[in-house]
């Protein structure tokens, strides 16, 4: 019986331009069989932060051995690692060693990393160029992994999980009446705000769909509010006037905070990352 070949899913911070068309072409000489997909090439130019939240948003909706090949490298052609995950869920992220790793290793787990032997995985036809990884090496490794011409194994040397290159996340807390967490994603295309507080805590907190609560977010770095309002918590968007807030329950069971019609995010400045804070109050 012949053997399934693993989907490639890509995404980068390069537009969908040229640079995403020869990095296909790529896994297509390959092996013209693979099937690649898109997950989304405008993540916002040089942010692993982003890349982070982007990769984990999609790799527990795919089968067990996709190879996602991420491209978001602010340091190509300097030591930075060149590597390949194995996730606990079966999987594989093809993917520069900085940062990008953060959330697949905090919420679904590494199993193991190998650092991407140069010598044997890379197009030898471009072998001058050093600031076109994500053709020549990332697509070329993770399309070979993907068609089985390589196992795992034959990636490179492995190295340990714990020196994986990670942003800084801040758990979330309960102390009292105050529900407290960092914003995780924002959806920078409609402006929901996305706290890693998980929606569980909600039901152990008994708040119940139309209950108003105290929402304030600040950055700590800076120490300012930038928002601070009585919010309701509803199941969705038409609960409320268009115009008017709410908390909801986010695609990853987390609870999120958006206007209605509104990208809350760009209206008041608000960003992602372990410096932006939300605190919620019964």
């Amino acid at each position: 019986m012949k053997k399934e070949k693993a989907a490639v899913v890509m995404q980068t911070d390069f537009t969908k331009d040229i640079s995403v068309c020869t990095m296909q072409g790529v896994c297509m000489i390959v092996d013209p069989e693979l099937k690649v997909f898109d997950s989304t090439h405008d993540i916002q130019s040089f942010d692993t932060y982003q890349a982070s939240t982007s990769l984990s948003f999609v790799v527990d909706f795919w089968p067990a051995g996709t190879v996602f090949v991420s491209v978001v490298d602010p340091g190509v052609g300097t030591d930075r690692r060149a590597s390949v995950a194995k996730l606990s869920n079966g999987s594989y992220v093809v993917t520069p060693d900085n940062g990008t790793l953060t959330h697949v290793k905090e919420y679904f787990g590494i199993d193991e990393i190998r650092e991407i032997d140069e010598s044997k995985h890379r197009l030898q036809k471009t072998e001058k160029c050093n600031i076109f990884h994500g053709r020549d090496i990332f697509a070329y490794c993770g399309a070979k992994l993907a068609a089985g011409i390589i196992d795992f194994e034959e990636v490179g040397e492995k190295y340990p999980v714990e020196e994986i290159v990670t942003h800084e996340l801040i758990p979330y807390e309960v102390n009292g009446n105050r529900i407290s967490g960092m914003i995780d994603t924002i959806d920078y295309h409609f402006g929901l705000i996305c706290s890693n507080i998980p929606a569980e805590v909600f039901e152990e907190e008994n708040i119940h769909y139309g209950d108003c609560v105290n929402v304030k977010i600040y950055n700590r770095k800076e120490e300012k509010v930038y928002y601070e309002e009585k919010v309701s918590f509803q199941p969705s968007f038409g609960s409320v006037e268009v115009g008017e807030p709410l908390l909801m329950v986010s695609e990853t069971i987390q609870i999120q905070i958006a206007i209605n019609c509104v990208n809350m995010a760009m209206e008041y400045g608000i960003k992602a990352g372990s410096d932006w804070i939300i605190e919620i109050k019964k």
